[in-house]
Formats: C-alpha cells, structure tokens, sequence
C-alpha cells in the first residue's frame, strides 16, 4: 500500500468507496466545512497530488473502517463503485455489504448510501440506513426540471453547491431557547441573519432510526419542538476583495 498515515479527524465524514462523481461529493463537502477522509481500494487517481486523507483497503471491511476512524465519524457515504462494469444488483450488494460494516461498527453514525436499482431498497434499510440515494433518479428529476421551467438551472447549480461561496441549501439544529417558540419567530430569526428560511425537519421518533421528516412552509403558528432543524437558504457570500479596486 501506498497510504500515507495521518492522524485522522473526529467528527468527520467518510466516503467509502470511488466513482465519476465521488470527487465532486469530496469536494462539496469540504466546502461546506465538513473533515473528509477516503476509503478506497487504493489511491484514486484524482487524489494523487491532493493531501486528502486516503485510507487504502476494502470498504467493507472492519480493519480498514477502523483506521479511517468509522468509529468518531459522524456521517458516512457510501458510492456506488464500477457502475458502469458490473451488474447493478452486484454493484448494490457491494454497497449494502459496507454499509453493514460501517453501521455494524458505529450504529449512531449517519449514513447515506447510494443504490442503482430501487428495488433493493429494502435490503439497506434492513441494515438500518438512514438515507438511500438513487443518483440516476435525481440526475432524470433535474433534467425534467430543466426543460419545463426555462432558466431556473443556474438557480438550482447554486442551491445544491457550497464550493462556489453562493447561496446554497443548508440545516441547522435550533437551540435549546427555541423549545415552544413559533415558527414565525424562529423564521423570523433566520431572516434577521441574512437568510431564507424552507421550512423544517423533526426526527420521526416512532422509527428506530434518524429519520427526518420535513415540512416546507409550515404555519407560522405552529410550535417548536425540539429535536427541530431548520431549512434555510444561506446568504451569498461576498467575494473576496485581495485588496484590488
């Protein structure tokens, strides 16, 4: 192996496994502030003279989710590898199987897998998933987006990603004060800072697992019950000045 040993970040997010979309996810996360390290059979070849955190070995298993600290991670993704070579239900038992690890090694982390066929759906949240992502899908909604509502594509590039310093999506935990609080003055709030409020998400606790529910728009009225996150578009960032005028 040609793995370079670091310390490794807790509180961080692990991206298990390497595809054509991985470093853009890579990416995007550091953006948005988030510790990355990589699990990948070895060294990607886009990461080559990159000093992200690489850890070399099998995504499934538990030797190596160990040394890439699966167990103070607080999030993990994990992609769906040789897609374009391999059957989909073979690309997707890969996947589950390092799910099983990672969830099997740390049960409270949160995860997020990407499947191809839907239909095996099932199977992830048997392993007690938190949320399963169908990039086809998201790939085949965004298209259809673009082509019925004319111009609203460079809106949406700017939603979904942090590394441009635009306007993008984002969640934020509400504080202990807001417990009981309307929502109108928990909005409120948001809008004073600069930004847009959505809407909300509570954790659906008649589920063993996290699950978000959400709720855009919801009534003003309506009270804050904690556990709450709040959906929000961020204010544009402003650019940078380097002093030049």
């Amino acid at each position: 192996m040609t793995e370079i040993f670091v310390n490794i970040p807790q509180g961080h997010t692990l991206i298990c496994g390497w595809n054509s979309h991985a470093l853009k996810v890579l990416r995007e996360l550091e953006a948005s502030g988030h510790p990355v390290v990589v699990v990948a059979r070895r060294r990607p070849e886009e990461l080559k003279n990159s000093a992200a955190t690489v850890v070399e070995g099998d995504i499934s298993d538990d030797e190596t989710l160990k040394r890439a600290g699966v167990e103070t991670a607080t999030s993990a993704v994990i992609l769906a590898e040789n897609a374009g070579s391999l059957p989909a239900d073979t690309v997707d038992a890969r996947s589950i199987l390092a799910a099983l690890a990672v969830e099997s090694l740390h049960p409270e982390i949160y995860s997020v897998l990407e499947i191809i066929n839907p239909e095996n759906e099932r199977h992830p949240q048997n392993a007690n998933v938190d949320n399963v992502v169908y990039c086809n899908r998201l790939i085949a909604n965004y298209i259809a987006l673009c082509a019925s509502q004319r111009g609203i594509s460079n809106f949406a590039n700017d939603l979904f990603s942090h590394s441009d310093n635009r306007s993008s999506l984002n969640a934020m935990d509400l504080d202990p004060q807001w417990q009981g609080k309307t929502i109108g003055e928990v909005f409120a709030a948001v809008r004073a800072q600069g930004d847009l409020p959505l809407g909300v998400m509570r954790r659906d606790d008649n589920d063993s697992r996290q699950v978000w529910r959400h709720e855009i728009n919801p009534a003003a009225g309506t009270k804050a019950e904690l556990p709450m996150k709040v959906i929000y578009i961020s204010c544009e960032k402003p650019e940078q000045n380097n002093g030049e005028r």
